[in-house]
């Protein structure tokens, strides 16, 4: 044992003048930013850093806004880092210069708002702009020579091949999840917006020229899963029909509306899966209960479902049908409760195919 003890004590001082050199090495390789911004404390080094620089650096990826660390992604474990804009992952097994590749943000960023891509309505092509069969959508230019297109096409990741080529473009941007639509980002500006598969573009017309096609910071607006409550059960909300709010709050028509707890598989979404639930209710009423479901008779589907600075925006697709007037109050309590029951909600604002939800009830 005591001779056990020795050997490592005499290995120990080897192994670390061993990795001295590599520290030292991987030191003289960082690039740092705090002399620019001294908010950012994390660097760049290695092979995230040669790719950072080579692909686009500050324009196209952001600043790092964590160390390189192994870590778990949807896709597998990787040493990965993550940018304003991008997630660096480093995948030894592929040999220079795909030993980097970037994490689907866009499709991870979609799910986490409750829009899985593959449920959007596909596009058809469209003259003068390039096609993708792969997710059936388009992507085009805004302006001659200017806009998503022209920007997808212009920057790529660095394979070396001459120019920038297509396989090096959708190396860095992936394919077209969504078409191109109007949207109201994080920072409240409503754009029009295309999802790739690891991007966000935004079109900013008057902005100067080389910067009307913005990216949206994925990276920030993303948060690990782990680091979230888990939430395992959410609030339906019912109508029970000419009670004058005894045994909820009071609504029109005479009626109350009613929350009946339910049980949800344990997620981190609670309002997206609040409103999953609500919408796929089918039936007149609820189970037992004999608690009114206005909604029965629509066929909406949720296309997005987020919170900013204490406002709901619920985003919804598809087809709303009435019972009669007193139907109106009815889903308008439905809708808007089901987001107000988080504590971090106190405003809601609801969106049925891009229209605001009691401009689509005035006209039922």
């Amino acid at each position: 044992m005591w001779a056990t003890c020795l050997s490592l004590v005499v290995l120990l001082p080897i192994v670390l003048l061993a990795l001295q050199p590599a520290r030292i090495a991987q030191a003289q390789d960082e690039r740092c930013f705090e002399g620019e911004n001294p908010a950012i404390t994390d660097c760049i080094a290695g092979r995230f850093r040669a790719v950072w620089e080579a692909s686009g650096g500050l324009p196209v990826f952001g600043y790092p806004l964590t160390p390189a660390t192994f870590s778990a992604t949807p896709d597998g474990a990787f040493l990965s880092q993550t940018f304003e804009r991008a997630r660096f992952e480093l995948h030894p097994e592929n040999a220079p210069p795909y030993d980097v590749l970037l994490g689907r943000l866009g499709d991870e960023l979609l799910l986490r708002r409750g829009v899985n891509w593959q449920d959007i309505a596909p596009g058809q092509p469209i003259a003068g702009c390039q096609f993708f069969e792969v997710t059936r959508h388009n992507v085009c230019d805004q302006a001659p020579g200017q806009g998503f297109l022209s920007y997808w096409r212009s920057n790529g990741l660095d394979f070396g091949d001459p120019g920038v080529s297509f396989h090096e473009s959708l190396a860095l941007w992936g394919y077209p999840l969504t078409e191109a639509f109007v949207e109201t980002n994080p920072d409240g500006d409503t754009v029009l917006t295309q999802w790739f598969e690891r991007a966000r573009f935004e079109w900013h017309p008057n902005n100067p020229m080389q910067y009307r096609v913005l990216l949206g910071r994925l990276g920030a607006e993303i948060r690990p899963v782990e680091l979230l409550p888990t939430v395992s059960q959410v609030n339906l909300y019912l109508i029970a029909v000419g009670d004058a709010g005894a045994q909820g709050r009071p609504i029109g028509c005479d009626d109350s509306l009613v929350a009946v707890r339910i049980d949800i598989p344990p997620t981190t979404t609670p309002l997206t899966a609040a409103y999953q639930r609500l919408l796929a209710l089918n039936a007149r009423e609820f189970g037992e209960s004999g608690f009114y479901n206005a909604l029965y008779q629509s066929d909406l589907q949720l296309q997005s479902a987020t919170v900013e600075n204490g406002t709901a925006t619920v985003r919804l697709t598809g087809t709303l049908r009435l019972g009669g007037v007193c139907d109106n109050p009815r889903v308008e309590a439905q809708l808007e409760e089901t987001a107000l029951q988080f504590p971090t909600v106190d405003r809601v604002n609801v969106f049925i195919n891009g229209e605001p939800l009691e401009d689509v009830l005035s006209l039922q």
